[in-house]
């Protein structure tokens, strides 16, 4: 019977950096499954959570036109990232999650890669902050999603650009315009309901973040 090869050492260590990050994302949803079966906590759970740590943009726009507001406007800048709106939501960030995670791992490693996670979750939520007016909690991961996006798009143009006939602009481009027209038609679809402040603001931040630490030669 075939078997693939073990990975190296090093890698075998990045898949676990991702999965034990992905594996937070399933324990946390499948709690608030399991409270609202009434089998664990009390069925208000997920919204008693939502209300410590997902982000909410009124209580931002208060933070940034100096008035009082709690201290937990501070750590739901990233804690959002961690929680999810029901099975469905979950299952499609984790997995593209996972697929972003085990590449950028692979090309810049694992503590690049964290301070990335971190950046892409404040960069989404300063864009949903910046760019929404919903009264309604904002939580998931995609602004993680779509920063990893950022950070490997920005790789692919520093090699493209560098390095003359080692990849098409033009292709480049086109990818960059499916995420636009990704957003558009899932922002539709959903009728609103869609945080693409939150994608757009962690695609800059993973772009920005990749630009600072690729070396420019």
């Amino acid at each position: 019977m075939f078997q693939f090869p073990p990975l190296p050492p090093v890698l075998q260590i990045h898949r676990q950096v991702a999965f034990a990050i992905a594996g937070v994302f399933v324990a946390i949803e499948a709690l608030f499954q399991l409270a609202e079966m009434g089998l664990v906590a009390g069925p208000q759970l997920r919204f008693e959570t939502y209300a410590m740590f997902s982000f909410f943009d009124p209580w931002f726009d208060r933070l940034i036109a100096g008035e009082p507001t709690p201290m937990r406007v501070w750590w739901s800048f990233l804690t959002y990232a961690f929680l999810h709106g029901g099975m469905t939501h979950l299952l499609m960030n984790t997995a593209a999650f996972l697929g972003l995670s085990l590449l950028v791992l692979r090309i810049f490693g694992v503590p690049l890669y964290l301070v990335f996670f971190v950046a892409t979750a404040v960069g989404g939520s300063l864009g949903y902050g910046l760019m929404s007016h919903a009264e309604a909690p904002m939580v998931g991961a995609s602004g993680v999603v779509f920063g990893l996006i950022g950070v490997l798009k920005y790789a692919e143009f520093a090699f493209i650009t560098r390095r003359p006939g080692a990849g098409s602009m033009r292709s480049f481009l086109g990818s960059i315009g499916a995420l636009v027209l990704i957003n558009v038609i899932l922002a539709v679809a959903m009728g609103g309901m869609l945080a693409w402040q939150t994608h757009l603001g962690g695609f800059v931040a993973g772009w920005v973040a990749a630009w600072i630490v690729v070396p420019k030669a």
